[in-house]
This record gives structure tokens, C-alpha cells and sequence, in this order.
């Protein structure tokens, strides 16, 4: 009896269309080389004996996997090189999928790993699978975005704090009378008057050998905000570069530089003692001097 081959033979498309039909666990969206080689297996499987693949046809489909492969691998190759360039950006990106949920993610990428063939991007301890992210950027600027008004209750009071040189890390401890609170791009900080000082150097555009130098500046700028080098008054060799209006200055036989400076930028998270002023620290009422404070205290300042 005689076969008809070429009803009993199935075609690529109609194996294509009854995997579609009873696939229930892969992305029916995607054709892999996994499911790709199933289709050849299933193909040669069922061909009719009497009227097998041409050898032409098997060899292209052979070379249609191999392409497939290579195609795969230099995909998961381009993922790897992608996931790498984000480690230390700033990204968003969701987790999961359509049917498991998803929820949004945002952070520094920490590291990156690879498991089951895919590329996954750790940020906060999450993590999120390269093809999900949605945006990067080189860094995150988290801006403040704190309610100054809960400091307000130490406006008036003497208060002992720190400032500090990022540049360096040296931290020089300062005392005074909180005038106002202001607050920063980054940190809040406590305007205070009344800041007793140990002043090292005067940071102007140009530098002076003249021996009279900084006792003449410091002299031709009573009542006005001047930016200078304060060291601890502990012998530790630290400097901090700070700004305020010079009330007052005095240079001792030795040649230290002490003085009072009005309108000093305090980080408020520095303040570590809070107490009433006693009567002797109280603010000198100098309109000069208040004059050149409201110029300035709008103004967040560079050392701080």
C-alpha cells in the first residue's frame, strides 16, 4: 500500500504552531536554541521513512541552530559587558515580571551576577534583571530636604559645635550664639555670632610676604566678612578655612592671631551642648556690623 508522504510528514510550521499551542511554562514569545533544537528532533522523529528531510534542508537547519547559538551567546555576552559599565551609576529599574508583579527599584549598582543564563544587577540588596532597567545616571545628588523649623529652638542660645574641611577631614571645634538657622543644599547649618577664633592664615585671591600683612587686612576689615585659616586650640595642627565678619582681632607678642567672627556656618548635626548665653557673651548691637551679616546671610558658605 502506498504512502502519502507528504500527508503524513509534518511541516516546520505546523510543529512550530502545536509547540505554541501546548507550551505552558517558557515565554511563547522568545524561540531559543533550546526549543529550536526540540523542533529538529521532533521534525526528524516524525518524517515519513520512505521520504526523509533532503540532506540540503538538514544541513541548512543545522546551520540555522548554529547561527541561533552564536546569536544567543553574543546576546548574553552584550548583557554581561551592559550590566559591568553600571557598577557605581545611579539606576532604576523593576523587578519580576508581569505575572509575578513588579515594583520599582532605585540605587547605586553594588555588583553584578550571573545565574540561569541571565544578567542580574545588585541595588540595595535587590536584585534586578539588566533588561529591566529604565534609567541610569553617572551619580545620585541626594538633595536636603529637611524641616529646618525643628531647630528653631535653639535660635538665641549658646551653643558648642563643629566645623570642618572636607578636603582634609580636620574638624576644629567652635562655640557661639545661634542668630539663625539656614539651610544648605546638603546639610543644615546654625548661624552664629560671637565666635572666638585662632586665625592662621587670610585666604585672599593672592598671597603677600609682607610681614604686616595679615594684621593690616585684618585691620582695613573690621565690620566685614572675610574668609581666613582657624587652627584648634590644642596644638593638633589642624585647619579648617571658614567665613564670617570680623568683629574684632588681637596679635598677641608671639605673633598669634586671635579673634571674633560674627555669621559663622555650623553644621547643626555638629551641635553637641546647648545652654543659655550668660551675660557677658551677648551679641554686640554694631549696625555696621548687622549691615554686612543680612548681605551675606543668604549666602551658604564654600568651606563648610
Amino acid at each position: 500500500m502506498a504512502v502519502d508522504a507528504v500527508s503524513n510528514q509534518n511541516t516546520i510550521e505546523e510543529i512550530i504552531e502545536n509547540t505554541t499551542k501546548t507550551s505552558s511554562k517558557r515565554n511563547t514569545g522568545e524561540l531559543g536554541k533550546d526549543e529550536f533544537l526540540n523542533l529538529l528532533i521532533t521534525q526528524l522523529q516524525y518524517q515519513d521513512p520512505l521520504n526523509p528531510v533532503d540532506d540540503k534542508e538538514f544541513i541548512s537547519q543545522m546551520a540555522q541552530f548554529s547561527a541561533l547559538e552564536q546569536m544567543q551567546n553574543l546576546n548574553t555576552s552584550f548583557s554581561a559587558t551592559k550590566a559591568f559599565n553600571m557598577i557605581g551609576k545611579y539606576i532604576t529599574g523593576s523587578t519580576g515580571d508581569s505575572t509575578s508583579g513588579t515594583s520599582l527599584v532605585e540605587g547605586i549598582v553594588r555588583s553584578v551576577k550571573m545565574q540561569s543564563g541571565k544578567t542580574y544587577l545588585e541595588v540595595n540588596g535587590v536584585d534586578i534583571p539588566v533588561e529591566n532597567v529604565l534609567s541610569v545616571s553617572d551619580e545620585y545628588v541626594q538633595f536636603n530636604s529637611s524641616n529646618i523649623s525643628q531647630y528653631t529652638g535653639i535660635i538665641g542660645y549658646e551653643v558648642k559645635g563643629s566645623v570642618y574641611d572636607a578636603k582634609t577631614g580636620d574638624i576644629i571645634a567652635v562655640s557661639g550664639i545661634v542668630r539663625e538657622i539656614q539651610k544648605g543644599t546638603y546639610e543644615n547649618y546654625a548661624v552664629m555670632d560671637g565666635v572666638e577664633v585662632t586665625i592662621t592664615d587670610i585666604n585672599t585671591e593672592f598671597d603677600s610676604e609682607k610681614p604686616n600683612y595679615k594684621k593690616d587686612y585684618l585691620a582695613e576689615n573690621i565690620g566685614n566678612r572675610v574668609s581666613v585659616t582657624i587652627t584648634d586650640a590644642y596644638g593638633y595642627g589642624l585647619q579648617v578655612p571658614v567665613t564670617g565678619v570680623l568683629r574684632e582681632f588681637n596679635v598677641a607678642p608671639d605673633g598669634k592671631i586671635t579673634g571674633v567672627l560674627d555669621g559663622v556656618y555650623v553644621p547643626v548635626d555638629s551641635i553637641h551642648n546647648i545652654k543659655k548665653p550668660s551675660a557677658n557673651s551677648s551679641v554686640a548691637d554694631n549696625t555696621a556690623e548687622n549691615s554686612q551679616v543680612e548681605e551675606s546671610q543668604n549666602e551658604e558658605p564654600d568651606s563648610v
